[in-house]
């Protein structure tokens, strides 16, 4: 599933699109002809919120986007040849010069203002650990570690995995970044100290940062490490000894998630 760092990439991606007027638009057949509407409007500046996409329109309007598992974009000057079969495209953006296509995402939908302000999946949402810009400077830290702590005896790292809780990390973050702060995912979610938590944030915020100058790959250890292979810390490294203390590491499965959680036994308490 496309992590934060991930949307702000795609977000990035459709830069050439802004401020020009739609010459055409497609969605999902159950949008009928509104979006016919939407031609002659601008794209405007896209915005993020954890792994969610909100591209606004000079109408008034919001395009609401989440890629799950699966979701991609592709822009590029037209005319642009698909690198997927059309019955995959779930939204697909012209301007004079420019296309945007969205292959896979399951979420394609067009919001008033009112409804986007009453959107209840977008209003769940906890607080964006990417938000501000480079280094997270609006990440509301205090907010978090409050919805954390209502999670009392959970697992922290599924806790994270919950954007109710924390907008934006997923599974390989989560895992690197309780590794980098030595917290055992395993722990209560309550009983992991602030300090903890502000060590996880320090160590996460700019991991997902620096992925968002790279695509398709995650590296999260120091690039004097990549030329040895030792591009993660724990990550997908089951049974390989830990770059810190050379204890194998663990694969565990945390409920109710059950999504792959890795591990050093002797680093992480």
């Amino acid at each position: 599933m496309a992590e934060g760092h991930a949307v702000i990439r795609w977000a990035r991606r459709l830069a050439p699109l802004v401020g020009e007027p739609l010459v055409h638009v497609q969605m999902p057949k159950r949008w009928g002809e509104r979006p016919q509407t939407l031609v002659g409007q601008r794209l405007l500046p896209p915005r993020t919120h954890g792994k969610h996409l909100l591209l606004p329109l000079s109408g008034g309007e919001t395009l609401h986007c989440h890629g799950a598992q699966y979701g991609s974009w592709q822009v590029g000057e037209r005319p642009m040849e698909l690198r997927k079969e059309p019955k995959h495209v779930r939204l697909r953006l012209d301007t004079a010069d420019h296309e945007a296509v969205f292959y896979h995402g399951p979420t394609v939908e067009l919001l008033t203002p009112d409804e986007l302000a009453a959107h209840e999946r977008l209003n769940r949402l906890g607080p964006d650990i990417m938000a501000g810009g480079e280094g997270s400077p609006d990440f509301d830290r205090a907010e978090a570690v409050h919805r954390i702590r209502q999670r009392g005896e959970d697992p922290i790292k599924p806790v994270l995995l919950d954007q109710r809780v924390v907008a934006g990390i997923g599974n390989i973050y989560a895992s690197e970044g309780l590794f980098l702060a030595r917290v055992d995912p395993r722990r209560p979610a309550a009983s992991v100290t602030e300090a903890e938590l502000d060590a996880l944030w320090d160590a996460t915020i700019p991991m997902m940062w620096d992925g968002t100058t790279r695509y398709g790959r995650t590296e999260t250890t120091p690039r004097e490490m990549w030329d040895e292979g030792h591009t993660r810390w724990v990550y997908q490294r089951k049974n390989k000894p830990c770059h810190v203390c050379g204890t194998p590491i663990e694969l565990v499965r945390l409920p109710p998630y059950e999504r792959a959680t890795y591990l050093c036994p002797a680093c992480q308490r």
